[in-house]
């Protein structure tokens, strides 16, 4: 009997070993099939990178660079986070001699507390401490007079971009907009609306401050950069550039336009790629250079009947003085004559090249223009 118990355990104990045997080699096939058709996957890989190189490089490389571009959008979106103060930080507000100073906090947190508790005859100071993206704001207290808000960077050059399309900031009767130092105010392509639009108010453009990149879209538009309905505006330093609508492209001027100093460069528009003038507008200092029109007045276009330009300082380039750096009238075909490079009025009232500090202008006298 216990022979025939050994003898079947043994049985048992062999059949186990078999079996455990089988399973061993049969996963070694396995990991050996895989292995296998692993490296066929990676030789026809090798070949279609082969294949792509020599039939379509630049398609190869633009795959390669498709993960350095991806990765490179994340890092710029993260610092993006990190750089724009949030909701939560607490905002600090100090009297000084200069004004009540607003610390901290985000940019539209400022300006709402601004919009409940401004009060007339008080100037208010935005100190921006970051890079931040604003939505479109209109400057008005209703029921307060004389009030004056300036927006400064915190020591460092910080940049306000605007988050999506209309104006970034219009300023309504009663209130004075200043730009001061180590502000940029960024638009985008295919913008409606202006940077700025002056509608009853001031707005003064101090050294430091800078209004570009704001592309409108459309035939009708006008004022890249600023436009100026009805109010006065005062540009004493700063830049207006990378700007384009269809008329002033850089400053469209309905109302008061005073430029003592600052520089309009780099803007373009189909009339008057830095300045469309269809109101008043004085020049005392300042250079306005670099922009172009596809139809007149590369640098300024004053609109007849309308438009009131003096000159008594300050630069206008024109092309035909400066083909570097003057202001010039240019079409898909190159450069056209006869249309008012630096400025245009009419066809006998029109400046084609340079006009420097001692240069004066009117558009109501025929003096000092070109013919």
């Amino acid at each position: 009997m216990k022979r025939i118990v050994v003898n079947i355990l043994v049985m048992i104990f062999g059949a186990s070993f078999c079996m455990a045997q089988n399973i061993r080699e049969a996963a070694e096939e396995q990991r050996r099939r895989d292995a296998q058709k692993q490296q066929i996957l990676e030789e026809q890989s090798r070949r279609d990178t082969q294949q792509q190189q020599t039939t379509d490089p630049q398609r190869w490389q633009e795959q390669q660079q498709q993960p350095q571009q991806q990765n490179q959008q994340q890092q710029n979106q993260q610092q993006q986070q990190q750089q724009q103060p949030q909701a939560s930080e607490e905002l600090s507000v100090t009297v000084t001699a200069a004004g009540t100073l607003l610390r901290g906090a985000n940019l539209a947190s400022k300006f709402d507390w601004l919009q409940r508790r401004a009060e007339s005859h008080n100037t208010y100071i935005i100190e921006v401490n970051a890079n931040e993206n604003i939505a479109p704001r209109t400057l008005q207290y209703s029921g307060a007079i004389n009030i004056t808000v300036i927006l400064r960077g915190d020591g460092t050059n910080r940049t306000i971009r605007l988050s999506t399309n209309g104006t970034m900031f219009t300023v309504r009767s009663d209130v004075t907009f200043v730009l001061d130092n180590n502000i940029t105010l960024l638009g985008h392509n295919g913008n409606t609306g202006s940077m700025i639009y002056v509608n009853g108010g001031t707005v003064k453009m101090n050294n430091g401050a800078t209004i570009t990149g704001n592309i409108i879209s459309g035939s009708n538009t006008s004022g890249g950069g600023v436009y100026v309905n009805n109010g006065t505006f005062e540009m004493s330093g700063g830049t207006i550039s990378g700007n384009r609508a269809n008329r002033g492209g850089g400053v469209f001027v309905n109302r008061s336009f005073t430029m003592t100093g600052g520089v309009i460069s780099g803007n373009s528009a189909s009339s008057g790629g830095g300045v469309f003038v269809s109101g008043p507008f004085t020049m005392r200092g300042g250079t306005i250079s670099g922009n172009s029109a596809g139809a007149n007045g590369g640098g300024v276009y004053v609109q007849q009947y309308a438009g009131n330009f003096t000159k008594t300082g300050g630069t206008i380039t024109g092309y035909n003085s400066d083909q570097n750096n003057g202001n010039a009238v240019r079409d898909g075909d190159g450069i056209i004559a006869r249309r008012g490079h630096a400025v245009w009025y009419t066809q006998n009232r029109r400046k084609e090249t340079s006009a420097g500090s001692n240069v004066n202008l009117n558009n109501s006298t025929a003096d000092n223009w070109d013919q």
